[in-house]
């Protein structure tokens, strides 16, 4: 019985997990919406001027630089999972799934030193 729910744990809890997160910023983005739909709409009754850039402040674009390190952090944490997780036959096939992030996180870093070295970073900070 244990067995069983150790498998089925180690094989659907990330996926419930992912769906979680994904539901709950949805949700938000959803939510914060509304409330911006709701503001401009009191805005429009009550017949004053609505600012261009009212939610530019609330919006923050990411930097490539924190996406990249997460990216690569992401990585690293799936490999050595995978090396310890995996028979020891076998340690590097389940490591190699680490790669993929590893390596779009090393994309997103040159894209940052590339838009810092043209100048095109500096409202992203």
């Amino acid at each position: 019985m244990e067995s069983v729910l150790g498998i089925i744990g180690i094989f659907f809890v990330p996926f419930i997990m992912v769906i979680l997160i994904v539901w709950f910023s949805i949700n938000e983005r959803n939510k914060r919406s509304k409330l911006q739909a709701e503001l401009y709409g009191k805005a429009i009754e009550k017949g004053q001027e609505i600012p261009t850039d009212l939610f530019a402040l609330t919006t923050k674009k990411k930097s490539p630089l924190n996406t990249g390190i997460i990216c690569i952090a992401m990585g690293i944490g799936i490999s050595l999972f995978l090396a310890i997780v995996t028979d020891p036959e076998d340690t590097m096939k389940g490591a190699s799934l680490g790669i993929i992030p590893f390596v779009v996180g090393i994309g997103y870093l040159i894209i940052y030193f590339i838009e810092k070295k043209h100048g095109a970073n500096e409202n992203t900070q």
